[in-house]
């Protein structure tokens, strides 16, 4: 982040925070305006972006690309290698799913990679989010609304600095349909289905690109998997025939509902529906992904760059095991060890050892059978000053973040910031998003009073 920059903002809110104060209640009502909701409610925020300038988006481009190489070739193996394959441990009936062709090259579409970013190049992955990826729309709509904020405003006229952010919604949709364009470039205009269980997905966010799709002349309609019916080598809702599908149903809701969903399943299969993204993204998604990458053996078909890059960026990862010397090794050193599920979302079933006593950790542990968790290095969670209004009142406090940064087709697209008090940064424990700003760094500095 840019500290000059920030620091300016900070200081300018300071001057007139009864100004700004208004403001922050007039972007958070706007927020709601737009239905950015989460649980019901406008997503909590700060009055506060993140700054970045071309240097740290050079180094997301760097990073995205380093690690997309990387997974690249290990989707590729596990393709074609039965024994790579078993490290994984998915069920047959999923393995059957990620081994079917998608019809476009892609395995990637969607990911969401979350990082800790201290800085100067320096940065360590936290978790990959590649099934379902979500927070593009919540982004830009406070993005587009914070450029507008009278803080920003004043700040660009006091300095004349010129800030944007990364577009990430139309660029999505161009993604989409990329993909689609691959797997059958016969049909200009497909019919577009958003695919989620009831109850289970972001409703404001699926309207959203419902409604950007239909303004471009698509038919779109939003889905539950189960109510999709294969017909006569046709997927159809109602009487709707669905070509392009938006999958943002979770593979583990799927599986749970398998059955359900046999259709849905045996159309794919078929190649008479596009999914994306594909099935074949759970290898990246499994959180047992890091382990496999740290794991040289079964890893021995990477080159010397990808394990050099693995060792820096990538927090040490292990499988737990029954093994009696790690488990001991692992009740020792609980201040730097985080245990996380093979595959989850949000923070369920997280447990940071610096956060537990010794008898909790140890509990914690005892819980856990062999092969069901992973225990990780625990990286330290970079912190900044934000500026916080606390009953009308301006207050600086420090908030611990994390980077998400959106790939599109395993390529840079843009960012997607979360910040807390807590260790453990997630929608469920209470967290903020933030706006992401870019500074153009080609602007001449003013110092206007």
């Amino acid at each position: 982040m840019l500290e000059q920059v920030n620091a300016e903002y900070q200081q300018l809110l300071a001057r007139e925070p009864e100004k700004y104060n208004q403001d922050f209640k007039r972007v958070c009502k706007e927020l709601g305006e737009e239905e950015i909701y989460y649980n019901g409610e406008v997503i909590p925020i700060l009055y506060q972006p993140l700054f970045f300038g071309q240097k740290a988006i050079d180094n997301f481009n760097k990073l995205v690309n380093g690690l997309g190489s990387i997974l690249k070739k290990v989707i590729d193996r596990y393709l074609i290698d039965e024994d790579f394959r078993s490290y994984f441990g998915f069920s047959q009936k999923l393995e059957e799913l990620i081994l079917m062709d998608p019809g476009y090259n892609n395995p990637v579409p969607m990911g969401r990679f979350d990082i800790f970013y201290y800085g100067q190049g320096n940065f360590k992955f936290c978790e990959l989010n590649a099934d379902g990826s979500s927070g593009m729309v919540k982004t830009n709509t406070l993005e587009e609304i914070f450029l507008q904020s009278a803080g920003i405003q004043d700040l660009t006229q006091k300095h004349g600095y010129d800030f944007s952010y990364h577009e990430l919604l139309q660029s999505w949709i161009d993604t989409m349909l990329n993909n689609y364009e691959k797997f059958d470039s016969d049909i200009v205009k497909p019919n577009i289905a958003i695919m989620d269980f009831n109850n289970l997905g972001m409703v404001s966010e699926f309207e959203y690109f419902k409604e950007l799709l239909t303004e471009q002349g698509y038919e779109v309609v939003i889905v539950d998997p189960r109510e999709l019916e294969y017909n006569e080598d046709k997927l159809y809702y109602q009487e709707t025939r669905i070509d392009l599908i938006y999958r943002r149903a979770v593979t583990t809701d799927i599986m749970k509902r398998y059955s359900e969903v046999k259709d849905l399943l045996k159309a794919y299969q078929d190649q008479a529906v596009c999914i994306v993204g594909s099935f074949r993204s759970q290898i990246i998604h499994n959180k047992i992904i890091f382990a496999i990458l740290h794991d040289e053996e079964k890893t021995n078909f990477l080159n010397e760059n990808d394990r050099e890059f693995i060792n820096k960026y990538i927090p040490k990862t292990d499988i737990i095991s029954s093994n009696k010397e790690k488990l001991e090794h692992i009740r020792r050193n609980r201040e730097g060890l985080v245990l996380k599920p093979l595959d989850f979302y949000g923070a369920t079933g997280v447990h940071i050892g610096c956060d537990l006593t010794q008898d909790e950790w140890g509990e914690r542990l005892n819980g856990i059978k062999p092969g069901e968790y992973l225990v990780q290095e625990f990286c330290r969670i970079p912190e900044e000053d934000m500026v916080v209004f606390d009953n009308n009142q301006l207050k600086i406090e420090s908030f611990k973040y994390t980077l998400g940064l959106f790939a599109y087709d395993l390529s840079f697209a843009g960012i997607y910031t979360r910040a807390g008090k807590e260790n453990l940064i997630a929608s469920s424990t209470g967290c903020v998003t933030l706006p992401n700003l870019i500074l153009d760094e080609g602007y001449t500095y003013s110092n206007k009073e």
